[in-house]
């Protein structure tokens, strides 16, 4: 059987799995390991992270009275992923928005994701603020300021104690 993709191509159907969390004694499922990739398809991703979100979109729902859909827009990061945002928006401690030591490099084990969220019916986009309020209810750190408004949430507190 010959591989007919171009050279670099993902394979189709890769990560296409399902993360399941109990809430409330009952299995939830809203997103799928793939929504976690790079852009190379590697994916990394904590324990903590998916139960977080579902909570973060279970909380939105019930505010908003709608599906609320939550789109992971950066998860798990490369060094060169890092230095390529970086040379875009710059390094924080030089005015920018990139953190040298981001919570999105695998060393950290994939506890960091960056998020937006749309209510389905309406498809009205969740205020940066109102998201980021209801993140720090689950999440560890957030960061709710950035320009193009998204969310950063990570669960930092696993790392202590390694």
């Amino acid at each position: 059987m010959e591989n007919d993709r171009a050279p670099g191509a993902l394979v189709p159907g890769r990560n296409r799995i399902r993360l399941y969390t109990e809430l409330d004694g009952e299995l939830v499922s809203h997103f799928s390991l793939h929504e976690f990739e790079n852009a190379d398809g590697f994916v990394m991703i904590h324990a903590s992270v998916p139960r977080a979100l579902e909570l973060v979109r279970r909380d939105l729902c019930r505010e908003f009275g709608e599906e609320v859909e939550i789109r992971i827009t950066d998860a798990v990061r490369t060094e060169q992923e890092l230095k390529q945002l970086a040379r875009t928006h710059g390094w924080s401690d030089e005015g920018g928005t990139v953190s040298r030591n981001s919570k999105h490099l695998a060393q950290y084990g994939g506890i960091a994701v960056d998020i937006v969220a749309t209510a389905k019916l309406t498809g009205r986009r969740v205020p940066q603020d109102r998201l980021g309020a209801v993140c720090r209810r689950y999440f560890d750190f957030v960061e709710d300021n950035y320009p193009d408004g998204h969310v950063h949430a990570d669960n930092r507190a696993v790392l202590t104690g390694l």
